[in-house]
């Protein structure tokens, strides 16, 4: 058999491609194997060339691989598959210290249909680019990604109790408070704390004060809505956000969250604790400078509340007309 210069400079390219190129006939036998696939696949080209692709690798997805076969031929397109799906087509053991925990090469397959002068399909070309490095990168990138949004979320919750920290807190506040400025859209700042806090950690240790603090936060993250936010501002003080929520819904609102946390008997090793809350309501007016004012009003509001005997729910409002 004469081989052409053309053919001779063809098989050279071909073999010398870092990329592995595979073409079988329409019986799947491989009539086309270079040396990338020679390399990897550790067997000589002699022992390959003209044997079913199925018998050479039995591993191979036969019922998967004869579609994507039959769908080249029949729409005479190319099909590819990449290693985001199918992380490997071809079990390759790669060579290389930097990506040394990975068992196989990850692989990106491509599909072709190789035509005669007729345009009908006589063949098929897989060709198989090893992505390993690219995959590892890509997985060392997700992984640090997900550690900083992970980080990201646990830098926004209290470790205690679970909720939203003070920091977390005050940016939604101000967000809450820009959009309020914007466009005229009311909210409140509803505080409230835990009466005699000091005696029940003097009295059960500080471990029974944070068992405290977690049923409380359980208890009143129970009753708010989806468009509240619940947060641990400091201590045994909490504080709720409360958007477009009208003066006398929210006094009826606070004082349910009040009567629910003082009927809660807290379980603690052998006893019962019973806790009470005080609790302070501000709501955001057009002439308010910032978030921090009603903030400072609801504090204002608390500090009422705990004057007149704790226990209790005082609005700003209400703190106002008395003064």
């Amino acid at each position: 058999m004469v081989v052409s210069i053309d053919d001779l400079i063809s098989r050279a390219i071909i073999d010398s491609l870092n990329t592995g190129i595979v073409v079988i006939d329409l019986s799947y036998n491989v009539v086309l194997y270079n040396s990338f696939m020679v390399k990897y696949s550790e067997t000589p080209r002699e022992e390959i060339l003209g044997r079913n692709l199925f018998d050479i690798f039995p591993y191979l997805p036969k019922g998967w691989l004869e579609l994507k076969f039959k769908s080249v031929q029949i729409l005479k397109g190319y099909s590819f598959i990449s290693w985001k799906h199918r992380a490997y087509l071809f079990k390759f053991h790669h060579n290389r210290p930097i990506t040394g925990d990975v068992d196989y090469m990850f692989q990106d397959c491509t599909f072709l249909p190789i035509l005669d002068e007729n345009a009908q399909v006589t063949s098929i070309c897989i060709i198989v680019q090893d992505m390993t490095d690219i995959a590892i990168s890509q997985k060392m990138i997700d992984e640090v990604l997900d550690a900083n949004k992970m980080l990201q979320q646990l830098s926004y919750y209290d470790g205690l109790t679970g909720i939203y920290n003070r920091l977390y807190i005050e940016k939604l506040l101000e967000k809450e408070f820009d959009k309020a400025s914007a466009y005229n859209t009311p909210f409140s700042v509803v505080m409230f704390d835990l009466d005699h806090f000091k005696r029940v950690n003097d009295t059960y240790g500080h471990l029974a004060g944070d068992d405290v603090l977690k049923s409380v936060a359980k208890t009143v993250g129970n009753h708010i809505r989806q468009t509240d936010v619940l947060g641990r501002y400091g201590g045994e003080e909490f504080l709720i956000i409360v958007p477009d929520m009208p003066q006398s819904e929210l006094i009826l609102f606070c004082q349910q969250i009040r009567a629910s946390v003082e009927k809660t008997a807290i379980q603690y090793e052998e006893i019962e604790i019973m806790v009470t809350l005080s609790i302070g309501i501000a709501t955001y007016r057009g002439d308010m400078r910032d978030y921090f004012q009603v903030i400072h009003e609801a504090d204002i509001a608390l500090y009422q509340s705990k004057k007149l005997g704790r226990n209790r729910v005082t609005a700003y409002a209400d703190v106002e007309k008395v003064t």
